[in-house]
């Protein structure tokens, strides 16, 4: 049994070692210079995850304000080209029957004013 014990436990015996030495305190504090490290590069990636997300959020964003203003204006000429048509009928109308334009009018207006007298 004593031939189990190699020459470098023997070497070991004489030295302590353990959390109160030196060597200890020298491991723990490199340790945590490690962790640091780590905990430093994780905060970086981090950052620089949501910063990615962050540009991607609000390239889709002007994206789709765009396209709603796109919309909108494509919107806004098919109402004013169906209003220009309207107008262009109604003239049309009352250039091809003026008397009863005018006869039309007149009965509008009269119920009109029938309606919001009091």
């Amino acid at each position: 049994m004593a031939s189990d014990i190699s020459s470098n436990d023997v070497k070991m015996a004489g030295k302590p070692s353990g959390p109160g030495t030196n060597e200890g305190k020298h491991d723990i504090e490199a340790e945590l210079a490690r962790l640091r490290e780590d905990v430093s590069g994780l905060a970086e990636a981090l950052k620089a995850e949501a910063s990615n997300r962050a540009d991607g959020a609000r390239q889709q964003a002007f994206a789709l304000r765009d396209d709603v203003r796109e919309r909108g204006e494509r919107y806004m000429r098919q109402a004013q080209d169906a209003a220009s048509d309207l107008e262009e009928q109604l003239s049309e109308r009352v250039r091809a029957e003026p008397i009863k334009a005018v006869l039309i009018a007149a009965a509008a207006g009269y119920i009109y004013a029938r309606l919001f007298r009091r």
